[in-house]
């Protein structure tokens, strides 16, 4: 099959789930039980427990997938290396009882009143990967036991396919931080989504949902330097993030606000400004392109489906591409059950795009993805 008419089905299926997604968007939001059956393009890869963000390895062969646990850190989560090629999952961290996990021979990172690795209590949520000086950096925003960004070297097989963590230290956050999304700096330093003030009341968050109002910054922490906000980063609730490669420019999803903004890091001008629905998490699909999930349902159904067990949620998304340059965007694909709702994320590797979720059983992988040129 060529590689045209791979690219035609791709988009005959695509333009399905978005027609299938209108009804849905029309219905009520809520929790709901699924088989694990593919559906309008999308194969349910039913193995996880809230795989809210995915970053893809070097080599394309594998990913890792941070398994949510909750804002408020009650609930812990994991680390997985998910392989799309065979669907095989393999748990990374914190290790199983019994096993004892990899300790590192180098200097270690972070700030000095890092109180150790956290273990069992970890309670990932957002995740971002680089090559720092030669060794691959995994960020990892901690809820629990303490709000943190965790940092792993990432060690990788020869053919990609296997990995394993080693923690190498942490960064504590100022007081009252709430995080979100995290990014690596070129020069090892981060930034970070500083959501709304730590344990923010529901109700609080509901009203400023309404009220659109200024509820959080971009953090910058340095070696050396410590914490920073952003100038001009000022937002309502402070989502996914990104950088570009020169680490001079800022990304960031503004939830509350339904847009986008790019953000010089130096001066804190804005470079431009999009509308976008609730959009959630960032990552680059190819160099001046990233790809963007937006949200079409209100916070409280946010809120019902992130309490709820079931396997998935019939929240509404939409996956758009972004011009990194000028904030043009395209919508690429838009979706809900079946098979799977309330995505996150959406991780391009190669012509497959992995797509997360905040809540239920299941990341979704499509085969033979056609984005905007």
């Amino acid at each position: 099959m060529s590689r045209r008419m791979r690219a035609l089905l791709a988009l005959l299926a695509l333009a399905g789930l978005a027609m299938q997604s209108s009804s849905f968007a029309q219905s009520p939001v809520g929790a709901i039980d699924l088989g694990c059956t593919p559906g309008m393009g999308i194969v349910p890869v039913c193995k996880f427990d809230r795989p809210e963000d995915i970053v893809a390895l070097p080599g394309g062969q594998a990913a890792i997938v941070s398994e949510y646990g909750s804002l408020d850190g009650r609930r812990a989560g994991k680390l997985t290396l998910y392989r799309p090629d065979d669907d095989s999952t393999q748990r990374l961290y914190p290790p199983r009882a019994g096993e004892v996990a990899e300790v590192s021979d180098g200097p270690a990172w972070g700030t000095r009143d890092c109180p150790g690795a956290p273990g069992a209590a970890l309670s990932p949520h957002g995740i971002h990967l680089a090559e720092i000086d030669g060794v691959w950096r995994l960020l990892v925003v901690n809820h629990g036991g303490r709000e943190s960004i965790e940092m792993f070297e990432v060690r990788t097989s020869a053919d990609g396919r296997d990995a394993s963590l080693v923690w190498r230290g942490c960064v504590t956050t100022p007081t009252n931080a709430w995080l979100n999304d995290v990014a690596n700096l070129p020069d090892g330093g981060l930034v970070t989504g500083h959501m709304a003030r730590r344990g923010t009341p529901e109700k609080e968050l509901l009203e400023l949902e309404k009220s659109k109002a200024n509820s959080g910054f971009v953090w910058q922490w340095r070696p050396g330097d410590g914490w920073d906000p952003v100038r001009g980063t000022n937002g309502a609730l402070p989502n996914g993030i990104e950088v570009s490669p020169d680490g001079a420019v800022l990304y960031v999803n503004y939830y509350y606000g339904d847009q986008v903004v790019a953000v010089e890091r130096a001066t804190g001008k804005q470079l431009w400004s999009t509308d976008l629905s609730a959009p959630d998490n960032l990552s680059w699909a190819r160099p001046g392109m990233l790809l963007d999930v937006s949200h079409r349902a209100d916070l409280k159904d946010v809120i019902e489906c992130a309490r709820a067990e079931a396997q998935t949620c019939t929240l509404p998304f939409a996956v758009v591409a972004i011009d990194a340059a000028s904030g043009v965007k395209t919508t690429v694909m838009e979706g809900g059950p079946p098979p799977m709702g309330a995505v996150t994320v959406a991780v391009p590797m190669g012509a497959r795009l992995l797509l997360g979720s905040f809540v239920g059983n299941r990341l979704g992988r499509i085969e033979n993805i056609a984005l905007p040129e």
